[in-house]
């Protein structure tokens, strides 16, 4: 049964996530802006070309699915299945989240350096949280701008690249 357009609409959450598309070996980051339980609508430069099979991915979360059409620098994707859109939306949050936070606090309030962080020598894996949360900031920004919003897609494909780096390691 075919839904109509306007029941589409009402099912999609517009958002403002960071993601990586995957297809093809190669993998570019791209911003979600609408996303429902079936497809999203990205955005972003380099995305693939309408009946591709690509993954989107966001930290832990991945979808398999299909380039449904594009244009320009926008892309439809349809799932293969359905998502958990509560869980895609969801502030990601990692591990060391609160190691990072207590780094920041002491940079700002200039207090010696706590035990276990050297500011002369951050290990990659520090260096990729505090990427992420710089990005969570920028990303929850009600100030968020367009420019902005592209610097961020590239701060957090950089991120990722160092992530697969450490764990490679």
């Amino acid at each position: 049964m075919q839904r109509s357009g306007e029941d589409r609409r009402q099912n999609r959450s517009n958002v403002f996530l960071s993601a990586t598309l995957a297809s093809d070996g190669r993998s570019v980051p791209v911003r979600v802006r609408n996303l429902s339980a079936r497809g999203a609508l990205l955005e972003g430069p380099g995305l693939v070309r309408a009946g591709t099979r690509v993954r989107l991915m966001r930290g832990s979360l991945a979808a398999d699915g299909e380039i449904a059409w594009d244009a320009d620098r926008q892309a439809g994707i349809r799932f293969n299945g359905t998502i958990d859109v509560a869980a895609w939306i969801k502030r990601v949050e990692h591990s060391g989240q609160q190691s990072v936070d207590a780094v920041v606090a002491t940079l700002r309030s200039e207090a010696p350096a706590s035990a276990g962080f050297d500011p002369q020598k951050p290990s990659l894996a520090r260096i990729v949280l505090e990427l992420d949360s710089i990005c969570e900031r920028l990303a929850g920004s009600p100030s968020m701008s367009v420019e902005v919003g592209e610097e961020l897609v590239r701060l957090e494909a950089l991120a990722r690249t160092l992530e697969q780096i450490v764990s490679a390691t």
